[in-house]
């Protein structure tokens, strides 16, 4: 249960970020040379990166952190891709409203 937890605390940007920047202060209180500034700035790059490309946190997705969620569409009988629009989960595809009934 706790790995779950930890796991899903990963797929969030400020929580990697976080946790590099102390390992990088204490790499700086034992005296390691490197540059703190060039690592934030690529951990930064890298987790824009991977927030646009929905890996990290997706806004449109109710499982958040998980990719897409898919979900049975009446409309095409089968499971699709759906997105969260103003409280609802629409399918991308056709545009259908979800309803779990439909299962």
């Amino acid at each position: 249960m706790w790995l779950k937890d930890l796991i899903s605390r990963l797929k969030k940007p400020s929580t990697i970020l976080s946790l590099l920047s102390q390992v990088v202060s204490i790499l700086l209180l034992l005296d390691v040379n490197i540059n703190e500034n060039l690592i934030v700035s690529i951990a930064t790059i890298v987790c824009s990166i991977l927030v646009a490309l929905g890996i990290l946190s997706n806004p449109d997705t109710e499982n958040k952190g998980y990719g897409e969620d898919y979900l049975y569409c009446s409309t095409d009988g089968k499971n699709t891709c759906h997105v969260k629009i103003n409280g609802q989960m629409v399918c991308k595809k056709c545009g259908t409203i979800y309803n779990p009934k439909d299962n």
